[in-house]
């Protein structure tokens, strides 16, 4: 599996499954296109099958998907890092 996918490939939610049970989450293309396609994709190819949330505020929120378990980063669909899309529309709070 290799490429991009299609842009009409846009799937509204990903499950993610923890050894604690599933996460549903909403992807928002209108808003962030590129960093729902990244995510998804990566996620299609099993990326994120072997990483573990490398912090985690109880009743707040949790951060994973590098497989360096640093928060650093990883791969990208695009061969390199890519602008971040914020959108005024989005509040995470």
């Amino acid at each position: 599996m290799s490429g991009i996918p299609p842009d009409s490939w846009q799937p509204a939610t990903v499950s993610l499954e923890t050894s604690m049970g599933s996460i549903v989450l909403e992807l928002y293309w209108k808003h962030a296109p590129k960093t729902c396609k990244n995510f998804a994709e990566l996620g299609r190819r099993g990326y994120y099958s072997t990483t573990k949330f490398h912090r985690i505020i109880k009743d707040f929120m949790v951060q994973g998907g590098d497989p360096t378990g640093t928060g650093r980063g990883g791969a990208s669909i695009y061969g390199k890092q890519f602008e971040d899309e914020l959108h005024p529309e989005l509040k995470f709070t």
